[in-house]
């Protein structure tokens, strides 16, 4: 059975970096660290180095470490005004590149997560979530679109509650040591699809 768009509007928040006052979370319209760092952190969004000459794309570092599920210092996550349904599923469309020599690009990559909790609190607990992860890059701009698992959002706990979504930087091979390694994403867009 052929997926059509439920909602054709993107559900993020300043997806494209472009509103803000300056280079914090905090003065990032729609975005909330919730890494090790603290939400005034730095890096929200960065003028360098974005899809568009002079506009702005989101830092992301590859410090989650895959292993213990620890967060790093940058971990985006936005709370959408959208309530799931029964049937939903959500496309994942983005841009992300590497920003300096340190980003691996056999091993290091970028992670979105699309969850819900049972109190539509970031905090809460987890009722339903779905991982989708970027393949390893070649370099350059590349355009990532990602359809998440339906069978994981149609469960009873999901339906009614709130989208949340965050996002990050990982190295799959836990790598702790040495430079940071860095790339950047812009142009982040999710969509409701109803099977």
């Amino acid at each position: 059975m052929a997926c059509t768009a439920l909602q054709a509007e993107n559900l993020i928040i300043n997806g494209d970096f472009e509103t803000g006052e300056g280079n914090a979370f905090y003065q990032t319209p729609g975005w909330y660290n919730a890494g090790t760092g603290s939400n005034q952190g730095t890096n929200a969004r960065s003028d360098e180095g974005a899809v568009v000459s002079g506009s702005y794309s989101a830092t992301v570092i590859d410090r989650y470490n895959t292993s213990e599920g620890k967060p790093g210092p940058l971990m985006y996550v936005q709370k959408t005004n959208y309530i799931i349904e029964q049937g939903d599923s959500f496309a994942l469309s983005y841009e992300w590149k590497p920003a300096d020599q340190y980003w691996q690009r056999s091993t290091d990559t970028v992670r979105f997560v699309l969850f819900a909790t049972g109190n539509d609190n970031v905090g809460g607990p987890v009722v339903w979530s779905s991982e989708l992860t970027s393949d390893f890059t070649k370099g350059g701009w590349e355009t990532v679109k990602l359809v998440s698992d339906t069978t994981d959002v149609v469960n009873s706990e999901a339906v009614g509650r709130t989208l949340f979504v965050k996002f990050y930087g990982i190295d799959t091979v836990d790598s702790e040591n040495g430079n940071p390694h860095w790339a950047r994403v812009d142009n982040i867009e999710v969509t409701a699809v109803k099977n």
